[in-house]
């Protein structure tokens, strides 16, 4: 009897002195790796691109944090593929450890990725996937749910009579856009009062969305509610519906934050607007390679919440945070 104490407690402290061995590994593995190199390509370096400027922001905070060497490109424009192609293939050139991509198209990006990924490098995606999914992980926007929001929003100025709305998106068909109608039309079909009148395409710009929301008013003059699918398509169909007069029957929601649309959500111009975190998205997609190139099992899809603004919470502080982020020039 008198043994069993000792006994005890002897094997207590076998169990906790392993238990500190495994953690004391683990976190050497993650702590003192070599010095890793990482590419990061995005849809755009832009620096007019706040979005993007953010992004890059939490991919350099993470950076400093880890101690790893980052090296940021993309094209001037988010619709140049040609040309984050060719991001790509300089930042191969380089046998990186890794590679982050924020892929400008779902499938022409495919066979670069599939060579970078045959070349032993880590891949990964962040914001929009690709055709093949041979990423070590993508970390983006749950764009279903942020488009379930927009529906719900827009459902909710139902006042019991036919209430028609539609959404708006850009020809190219980006799977970031169609999984915003998806999510729209799942929240919607809730509402028993109303009707999808459809998803119609313009041609990506500002002015594009604009002169295809003046037809569709002409063609649908009971449209009540539009959600625009992107920034640009937002930014355009407000001013449509202003130029026709008729803020007070229309009710519009959009995705993003730009000064434009902080600007429209202040005049009741839009009702809403669907922001994204892009910071979180960069920083934890740093974080997630540096894991992966140190053989920790990551997470094969992150899904990052967004955020609803309207005019009466847009002055909270956590929301004037997203949408006037300090973004590094």
């Amino acid at each position: 009897m008198v043994l069993k104490k000792p006994v005890f407690l002897a094997v207590l402290l076998v169990i906790v002195f392993g238990f500190l061995v495994v953690y004391s590994v683990e976190m050497l593995r993650i702590t003192n790796q070599r010095k890793f190199e990482i590419a990061v390509v995005l849809k755009t370096n832009n620096i007019r691109s706040d979005y993007w400027q953010m992004v890059s922001s939490g991919v350099k905070a993470a950076a400093k944090e880890l101690a790893v060497n980052i090296d940021i490109t993309g094209p001037l424009s988010e619709t140049d593929t040609t040309g984050q192609i060719r991001n790509l293939n300089e930042a191969l050139a380089k046998k990186p450890d890794a590679i982050i991509l924020a892929a400008t198209d779902y499938e022409r990006l495919t066979p670069t990725v599939d060579k970078i990924r045959a070349a032993g490098i880590k891949v990964i995606l962040i914001d929009s996937p690709i055709q093949t999914h041979v990423e070590a992980s993508l970390i983006a926007t749950d764009n279903i749910e942020a488009g379930r929001k927009a529906g719900k929003i827009l459902a909710g100025g139902q006042n019991g009579s036919l209430y028609r709305v539609m959404t708006l998106s850009s020809r190219k068909g980006s799977i970031v856009e169609k999984d915003r109608e998806d999510g729209f039309k799942d929240a919607i079909a809730d509402f028993p009062g109303v009707e999808f009148a459809g998803n119609y395409l313009f041609d990506g710009t500002e002015d594009g969305a604009y002169d295809s929301v003046k037809n569709l008013l002409a063609q649908f003059p009971d449209i009540r509610g539009i959600a625009g699918l992107s920034e640009t398509a937002a930014l355009g169909a407000a001013r449509a519906v202003k130029e026709k007069q008729k803020l007070n029957q229309i009710n519009i929601v959009g995705f993003d934050s730009s000064i434009y649309q902080i600007k429209l959500l202040e005049e009741g111009s839009l009702q809403a607007t669907i922001v994204q975190k892009p910071f979180t998205m960069g920083y934890l997609s740093l974080e997630t390679a540096v894991q992966a190139l140190n053989g920790i099992k990551v997470t094969p899809k992150v899904n990052i919440d967004a955020v609803v603004i309207t005019k009466e919470n847009m002055y909270t502080q956590e929301n004037q945070e997203l949408l006037f982020p300090l973004v590094e020039k």
